[in-house]
């Protein structure tokens, strides 16, 4: 039986506003930001990082850039993930990235988009993004607006150099992985 590539994004949508951690304004969220924040928040449970990457206590979400997700980041903190606290900082600049488990890189300028892709290279830091080219460009996983909904696209190669698993699960609902599967 054949899962549609959407049913990951209703279900993520679900589980994020079914399960909130902590009251949140729902008027203020668009059905966009939180659809985002179901994948990112299940691109994270689909993720294996290696040994000793992250803190014993929690997973740190890093959003670089514009926050599309400011409404709905609430949602995701305090969210359990492998065994620890998903923390939620905004605004994150410069080398303050690398002490992220996670990175969603959203509404900034290819050269900024470049230049934190360049300071995380070979860090165990799953990146995430959603410019255009973003997983061709050096990103982990890119969110991809295409008829009406949102998909994704995974580099494979640039995570398995920064030593991250991302489970055969999510990839078979990928729109398209770069690089060799293992």
């Amino acid at each position: 039986m054949s899962v549609p590539r959407n049913c990951l994004a209703v279900a993520a949508a679900v589980l994020v506003i079914a399960c909130p951690s902590r009251p949140v304004a729902r008027a203020q969220s668009s059905p966009d930001a939180v659809v985002k924040a179901g994948f990112v928040y299940n691109f994270a449970k689909f993720a294996e990082w290696p040994a000793g990457a992250l803190s014993d206590s929690q997973v740190t979400l890093c959003l670089v850039g514009g926050d599309p997700m400011a409404a709905v980041s609430n949602l995701l903190e305090g969210k359990p993930l492998h065994g620890r606290t998903l923390t939620v900082r905004r605004n994150v600049r410069g080398d303050e990235i690398k002490g992220c488990g996670i990175v969603y890189l959203t509404d900034i300028d290819e050269r900024r988009q470049n230049d934190a892709l360049r300071v995380l290279r070979n860090l165990p830091v799953l990146t995430i993004g959603d410019a255009e080219g973003f997983a061709e460009a050096g990103g982990m996983i890119g969110l991809v607006a295409s008829d009406d909904r949102i998909q994704f696209e995974v580099n494979i190669d640039v995570s398995q150099r920064a030593g991250l698993k991302i489970h055969s699960q999510l990839l078979k609902l990928a729109r398209s992985v770069k690089g060799r599967v293992p």
